[in-house]
């Protein structure tokens, strides 16, 4: 009986033993781990936070003591590997571990010594791109320089740097027969030696297309190279982005066969396409405080032959304007840049301020010069205007020219990047045309980015008129200001000289500005404030007329949608308008 209450005694303080264990585990895991890292700042001290083990634990729960104490050891390694990449080769580590109630806190404090500097280097480029002129200078392009401090960073964005130029100038086989970062803590200098053969450089090979929707002769002058020069990539990607950027395509991949190299290192190209859909047409909704609501639709053949000829057509109804157009489009002689156009296009403007019927039939050049659009047309125009209480009709061939230069980062959501539009038409009577005319025109919007939310927009336009019989210019050829997208605050087309009785009837000459910026006060949403100024005169000497104002940005995926509220200054009696304007900055 003796036996069974001695043993029933140890059961008890067994399990009472147990329960103590497994209650002091239970707190002991409870406390938390706090790390604190002094000495480093920047990049230095995120690499620092990234690689130190125990930093893994800051302000989490514990593990157990000896997992701590175990990371804590690892410090002085984890450290060393931290700043090495930074160049610091020499550094001294105070660190603590200690325990406060149930957490830990670790502690380290990092002095570092001076950035080791680099000694010699030594980059050779072997093989054919000895005597590339990219490659020549390829040393002094790399950041690696004697006597500078060593970033492992330069290092490898050196080799980076070697090897991306080797494989856009054709350099298929190239490689690196010797890199080495020799790191010399007696002399405390860093020594690099970088040996690169480019093998041989490949030439561009015949170029095959795939079976598609136009002929092989109109797909070759998507091609700028020569067949037998040296391979780019550069051109590879233009010639891809050139046939992708057409309505023609609905994918596009160009690809270099290396492998079917001949001996003369002659690489044959690849470009496989599947044909965008035939047709495409679109209805669109919209609003504008110029024209109200309006509505529109496009037709488009994407084309309409194996020759590459296109056809569009188009017609928009809003309350103050009806226009019906037609192209007729043919590609030229380089088919991603230029084009001829057969069109016409009749247009119904009625406005409290003007009143015009014009129909026009014309043709145009349109090519690409060095990044430059440049647009040669001839149109003869017939339009019936009310001018001054008297119905006219005019009739002008109007040759002209247009120059178009657009920059942008993303033309969709711009952060930098400018517009500039120059354009130039002229008339004769001696041409078919009821008097002598010319006209330049010069405009210009700049965007930039001056923080990571502010950005500052500029806008301007300059337009002069030359004619002895200024009288028979109709209304399409004058110059109005006031609306959206001219000096705000005023209405549409309402700033230009006026008649006896009042009527608007457009100037000889223009001049705007406009100064805007606007803030991110969240993702795609911006306040802006503005002021615009103008106007359309023919003579210099009136006054300008000023407007300012301030509204709301949303960026859509379809471009910016603004909303202002705009004040004019200059007329008595001026109110705050509404400007509602849909469509990308540049």
């Amino acid at each position: 009986m003796m036996y069974g209450v001695n043993r029933l005694t140890c059961y008890f303080f067994c399990i009472l033993a147990l329960v103590f264990v497994s209650s002091g585990q239970a707190q002991e895991s409870q406390g938390r781990v706090f790390v604190t890292i002094e000495g480093v700042d920047g990049r230095v001290a995120n690499n620092v936070r990234g690689l130190l083990s125990i930093y893994a634990l800051h302000e989490q729960n514990a593990p157990g003591a000896s997992r701590v104490r175990y990371l804590h050891g690892l410090a002085f390694r984890d450290v060393r590997r931290a700043v090495a990449p930074f160049g610091y080769y020499q550094f001294e580590l105070e660190s603590d571990l200690e325990r406060r109630g149930d957490d830990w806190h670790a502690h380290y404090r990092i002095s570092l010594g001076p950035a080791i500097p680099i000694g010699t280097v030594d980059v050779r480029i072997e093989g054919d791109a000895q005597n590339d002129d990219a490659f020549r200078n390829i040393r002094n392009q790399l950041n690696l320089r004697s006597g500078t401090p060593l970033r492992h960073s330069n290092y490898e964005g050196a080799k980076t740097r070697i090897r991306d130029l080797a494989a856009d100038r054709g350099y298929y086989q190239a490689r690196f027969t010797q890199q080495e970062l020799r790191i010399d803590l007696d002399s405390y200098l860093a020594h690099i030696t970088l040996v690169f053969d480019s093998g041989p450089r490949y030439r561009f090979g015949a170029v095959q297309f795939s079976e598609g929707h136009l002929d092989e002769d109109v797909l070759r002058r998507f091609i700028d190279f020569q067949e037998g020069s040296f391979i780019t990539s550069r051109e590879i990607l233009d010639l891809q982005q050139g046939m992708a950027g057409t309505d023609y395509f609905g994918r596009v991949e160009v690809q270099p066969l290396w492998a079917e190299a001949d001996e003369d290192y002659q690489v044959p190209v690849r470009v496989d396409f599947e044909p965008n859909k035939r047709k495409y047409d679109r209805i669109g909704l919209g609003y504008g405080t110029d024209t109200g609501p309006r509505i529109s639709f496009d037709a488009n053949r994407r084309w309409v032959n194996t020759r590459g000829h296109r056809v569009q057509g188009n017609v928009q109804l809003s309350e103050i304007l009806t226009g019906v157009g037609a192209s007729y489009i043919i590609p030229g002689s380089r088919p991603q840049t230029d084009q001829y156009a057969i069109r016409s296009a009749y247009r119904d403007e009625n406005t409290s301020n003007t009143q015009s019927e014009l129909f026009t039939l014309g043709v145009s050049w349109q090519t690409e010069l060095t990044r430059t659009q440049r647009i040669i047309a001839l149109d003869w125009q017939t339009e019936r205007d009310l001018f001054d209480g008297q119905r006219r009709r005019s009739d002008f061939l109007l040759p002209s020219a247009q120059w178009t230069r657009i920059h942008a980062d993303n033309r969709l959501n711009v952060d930098r990047g400018f517009r500039l539009t120059f354009g130039v038409r002229g008339a004769s009577r001696d041409l078919f045309s009821d008097t002598d005319f010319m006209q330049a025109n010069l405009s210009g919007k700049f965007v930039s980015r001056v923080s990571d939310r502010v950005r500052v927009l500029a806008r301007s336009e300059l337009g002069f008129s030359e004619s002895a019989e200024f009288d028979r210019v109709p209304t399409s050829l004058r110059f109005y200001a006031g609306g959206d997208n001219s000096v705000r605050g005023y209405g549409y087309r309402s700033i230009s000289p006026r008649s006896e009785s009042g009527e608007v009837v457009g100037a000889r000459h223009l001049i705007i500005g406009s100064l805007e910026a606007d803030y991110e006060f969240r993702t795609n949403w911006r306040f802006a404030i503005f002021t615009d100024a103008g106007n359309a005169f023919n003579d210099i000497s009136d006054p300008m007329k000023f407007g300012a104002g301030a509204g709301i940005r949303w960026q859509s995926p379809v471009g910016p949608i603004r909303i202002d509220l705009a004040h004019g200054f200059s007329f008595p009696g001026d109110r705050i308008r509404l400007h509602l304007t849909i469509g990308p900055d540049l």
